[in-house]
């Protein structure tokens, strides 16, 4: 009996083992099947898909590593590698490094303590802390990707390089008012020369100062200093109000006063003209006829004196006699 069973027991164990061998033969297919799918890659419309293929660009350069918005089959892994970049959105990055850590200090310390609290020299000498937000882009998704191993820390290292040298060249009370903005585009413009210069593939997009003030322990007289600045470039602007508007009008009263100056000399030359004229033919009528010219004008003055007087009176002569002809002489009176 015992024989028996012994030699019935090789059955089960090969008919299980051509079942499994059976499984196989349709699992391994749907396997290969699906590990060589795994090899498809949708690259999204704001993405680009940067191959590797055993840790090396696949195609031997960056142009044909890239992939770009579609379906594309890359070889399954361990064979290609597939790192995904998105080369639209706007990445952010604050940069604190150079303000008082921690926030501001109900009762801060007598002095800055460099180990704990970070801070930028101005041109002039003064101390200002400053709190920043990068705006970026990357343009190139094979240097952002595999050429450095963290990518915001040189983009954070280039800002501060970057601010250090600017706020060493402006004076303090300008960076704090009107010479922010100028400010700001001289840190972006060396900024992404250091980039471009380190192959980051980073494009700055913005730099937003957050926060620019003197240190809390001086706080107080840089705003009272401010203070001032802005009283004096409000009186500068009014007075420039002032000077915008009575300039012009002063030029338009002298224009009006030369106009009218040149009106009356233009009128007295006329004038003037007018009377040399008049001279002029009457000097040529007397040469003509001496004794009718003396006699005209001798009666139009009398004439005009006597229209002028309110009454008249003539003397009788002396003694009865007679006046001479070169002696009479009419006096004339403006009284009733």
């Amino acid at each position: 009996m015992g024989e028996q069973k012994n030699r019935k027991s090789p059955a089960p164990v090969l008919s299980s083992l051509e079942g499994t061998l059976g499984y196989l033969r349709w699992i391994l297919p749907l396997l290969t099947f699906g590990y060589l799918v795994s090899g498809v890659v949708v690259v999204g419309s704001d993405e680009v898909a940067v191959v590797l293929r055993f840790g090396e660009l696949s195609g031997g350069s960056a142009a044909s590593a890239q992939k770009y918005p579609g379906m594309h089959y890359t070889l399954p892994r361990p064979f290609d590698e597939v790192v995904r970049v998105n080369v639209k959105k706007v990445y952010e990055l604050e940069i604190k490094e150079l303000h008082a850590r921690g926030g501001t200090a109900s009762f801060p310390m007598e002095t800055i303590n460099p180990t704990q609290e970070g801070y930028v020299l101005t041109g002039d000498r003064n101390v200002v802390q400053v709190d920043m937000v990068a705006r970026y882009l990357v343009s190139d998704p094979v240097a952002f990707a595999l050429h450095q191993a963290q990518p915001e820390e040189v983009l954070k290292s280039s800002i501060m390089a970057a601010t250090v040298q600017t706020m060493g060249e402006v004076e303090v009370d300008m960076v704090l008012s009107e010479g922010r903005a100028g400010f700001i585009v001289q840190v972006v413009q060396r900024t992404q020369k250091r980039l471009d210069q380190a192959g980051s593939g980073i494009e700055l997009v913005s730099i937003e100062v957050t926060d620019l003030t003197p240190p809390a322990q001086v706080k107080e007289e840089f705003e009272k200093v401010q203070a001032a600045f802005i009283d004096m470039q409000t009186q500068v602007t009014d007075a420039k109000r002032a000077r915008e508007l009575e300039v012009p009008k002063t030029q338009a009263e002298k224009n009006k006063t030369l106009r009218e100056a040149q009106g009356y000399a233009a009128e007295l030359l006329a004038q003037a003209r007018g009377d040399v004229a008049v001279w002029k033919d009457l000097y040529q009528e007397y040469r003509q006829n001496p004794r009718v010219v003396k006699d005209r004008l001798y009666f139009e003055g009398v004439e005009a004196a006597m229209t002028k007087a309110s009454r008249r009176f003539v003397p009788p002569p002396v003694n009865g006699k007679s006046y001479a002809e070169e002696g009479f002489r009419i006096s004339v009176s403006g009284g009733n």
